[in-house]
C-alpha cells in the first residue's frame, strides 16, 4: 500500500461512500477518519491533512469505509451522541435519533416542578430516553426496562456510565402484564411503531437494527395497546404518560389512550413540525 496524506485518504474514502450512494459521504468519512487518526473535524483535517498516514491505520480506515457501505455507522463507531451522551451502540439495539428528545422535552416538562419524580422506561434500549431524563432532572429515579438480551448488555453499560446511581434496570416484556407493583409519576416509551407490512420498505440501514425494535404489529398499535391497557395501573394519581409516535399512526393512539382512560392529551411536534410525541394524565 502506497503512502499517502491524511487528507487524501479522507477524499478517497468520501469517494468510496458517495459511489456507494450514501447521503451522507463526507460526514461519514470524517467520523470514522476522526476514529482512526484522532483528527478532531475539519478543523483537525486543515491542521494534520497534510501528514503522511500510517499505513496501519490506513488500512483500518479502509477497512471501516467498507464496512460503512453496508453498516450503519452509529454501530462501526460504537457510541452515538443522544442529548449530550456517547451512548453505546451496536449490533441488536435500536439507534438513537435526534427526534427522540421531543419525548424527553416533554417528560421533563411535566415533571420538573414534581420532587423526586419516580419515573419508568418501557421498550428502553440503549436506555436513551430514561438516562436523559434522569440527567435533566437530577433527584428522579428511574428504571429502564426492556426484553432483548442483546439491548440489555448495552442498557446495562449506558447506564453504569451516565446513570449517577439513580437509573436501573429491569428486564420484561411489554406486551406481558408487569410484575411489578411499584407506582410512577411517569411512564415514558418509545415503542416499536412501524405497522409489520411496511418494515420491508424501510431503507438498508433500518434494516440493520432488530426488527423487534422496529416492529409495532400489523397496524403498528401493539405497544400502545399493551402499555395503555396493562402498565396505565402502575401510574400514580395524575401520573403522567407520555409516547413517541409515528405521523401516521398519531390518531390511533390518542384513541387507544381516551378508552384506556388517559385524560388531559395532547401532542407535541418535533423540530420538524411533525408530530412526534403524545401525552396524557391519569386521573383516578
Amino acid at each position: 500500500m502506497d503512502s499517502i496524506s491524511i487528507r487524501k485518504a479522507y477524499e478517497q474514502g468520501k469517494y468510496t461512500l458517495s459511489r456507494a450512494g450514501l447521503d451522507s459521504p463526507a460526514f461519514d468519512a470524517l467520523c470514522l477518519l476522526e476514529s482512526v487518526f484522532n483528527v478532531k473535524g475539519r478543523n483537525g483535517l486543515a491542521v494534520h491533512g497534510e501528514e503522511t498516514a500510517d499505513l496501519s491505520k490506513l488500512e483500518q480506515f479502509n477497512e471501516l469505509i467498507i464496512r460503512r457501505t453496508r453498516e450503519p455507522l452509529q454501530y462501526i463507531l460504537g457510541r452515538w451522541e443522544f442529548d449530550n451522551m456517547a451512548l453505546r451502540v451496536g449490533e441488536g439495539v435500536l439507534i438513537p435519533r435526534e427526534d427522540t428528545l421531543t419525548l424527553v422535552e416533554t417528560a421533563c416538562a411535566h415533571m420538573q416542578d414534581k420532587p423526586s419524580p419516580h419515573i419508568l422506561d418501557l421498550c428502553a434500549g440503549s436506555g436513551a430516553v430514561g438516562l436523559a431524563i434522569a440527567r435533566r432532572i437530577p433527584d428522579a429515579s428511574v428504571i429502564c426496562a426492556e426484553k432483548s438480551p442483546q439491548a440489555m448488555n448495552y442498557l446495562s453499560r449506558n447506564i453504569a456510565e451516565f446513570g449517577g446511581g439513580r437509573v436501573e434496570m429491569m428486564a420484561c416484556d411489554v406486551l406481558q402484564p408487569p410484575e411489578t407493583d411499584q407506582k410512577f409519576d411517569c411512564i415514558v416509551s418509545n415503542p416499536p411503531y412501524i405497522p409489520s407490512e411496511n418494515i420491508e420498505r424501510l431503507a438498508w440501514e433500518v434494516h440493520c437494527e432488530p426488527r423487534m425494535a422496529l416492529d409495532g404489529g400489523s397496524d403498528g398499535l401493539d405497544f400502545y395497546r399493551a402499555i395503555c391497557g396493562q402498565w396505565k395501573k402502575l401510574l400514580n394519581s395524575n401520573g403522567l404518560m407520555a409516547f413517541e409516535i409515528g405521523y401516521d399512526i398519531c390518531d390511533g393512539v390518542i384513541e387507544i389512550m381516551k378508552q384506556s382512560g388517559i385524560h388531559r392529551i395532547g401532542l407535541v411536534k418535533d423540530l420538524n413540525g411533525i408530530n412526534r410525541c403524545v401525552f396524557g394524565t391519569a386521573v383516578s
